[in-house]
């Protein structure tokens, strides 16, 4: 199948445009700063929120936690928005999750000025989970290709069990049935690469400077993610570091050749075609 860099480019143009901080965040809700303390702390907890901005002449231009609370008057207690991360509304989740990985909440601002909020929280929404989904399809289809690529001739088998590689086979030949011609590497869980990446010391030199107890937690985790995402559980909480794992490897994963990301596993299906 011919490739084009153009591939590669839309691959960039959707995962940094077309995931922007505003398709996660909250309205900002905020109180001038000479309202009632009492009346603001109820408000919070009721919501709850986390964090609201603190309006002075009208603009927001600070901010303060729910857990920071007291019984001081709000002048006295409000946060500098210099202290808070702060993104725009067309900041890709990239940068969200690096802010987030560094503190409770981020502001999001359009003409200069805080108007809405994201928590880890709201990672949970479908923008988030497309995007991750998204992330992890591409860096399956990658590996598929390397190994592909470096062992030739399905010698990967030797790192897998003859139980994992007739299942694959199997597999293979339902697809076969239906129609699809795929290689046998196609038919491959994503652990079962990770394992051939972690066995092999040729492609773990090259591709993923790790130990094999290393990569094997890797994988492991992503698996964990993605099973998370497919069944529509929660997975901030359970998945976070993974999260930002993939998400510092992304820039990586967007450098990679045309072809690792344009091949198409299903080529054209003749009935010549064995299994």
């Amino acid at each position: 199948m011919q490739t084009s860099p153009t591939t590669v480019q839309s691959l960039r143009r959707v995962f940094y445009d077309s995931f922007v901080a505003r398709d996660l965040a909250e309205p900002l809700a905020s109180f001038d700063v000479t309202a009632d303390v009492e009346e603001v702390r109820r408000f919070m907890v009721s919501r709850p929120l986390t964090v609201i901005g603190i309006r002075r002449e009208g603009v927001v231009a600070g901010f303060i936690e729910q857990d920071n609370v007291t019984d001081y008057p709000l002048a006295e207690q409000m946060v500098a928005l210099s202290s808070a991360a702060i993104v725009t509304t067309t900041t890709p989740f990239q940068d969200v999750v690096r802010s987030l990985n560094e503190t409770r909440f981020v502001l999001v601002s359009t003409l200069g000025q805080p108007v809405g909020v994201i928590v880890r929280s709201d990672l949970e929404k479908p923008p988030m989970r497309m995007w991750l989904f998204g992330m992890v399809t591409l860096f399956e289809m990658i590996l598929t290709r390397i190994i592909d690529g470096s062992l030739a001739n399905n010698v990967w088998c030797e790192s897998l069990s003859d139980q994992r590689i007739a299942k694959a086979q199997q597999l293979q030949a339902e697809r076969t049935r239906r129609k699809q011609a795929v290689d046998l590497i196609d038919c491959l869980q994503l652990s079962d690469k990770g394992q051939i990446f972690a066995r092999t010391q040729e492609l773990r030199l090259r591709h993923w400077n790790r130990s094999r107890n290393q990569i094997e937690k890797s994988i492991k985790g992503i698996e964990s993610l993605r099973n998370n995402l497919a069944h529509s559980q929660s997975f901030t909480v359970e998945n976070w570091d993974v999260i930002v794992q993939l998400t510092e490897t992304l820039d990586r994963l967007l450098e990679v050749p045309a072809e690792f990301v344009a091949q198409d596993s299903l080529k054209p299906y003749t009935d010549g075609d064995s299994v």
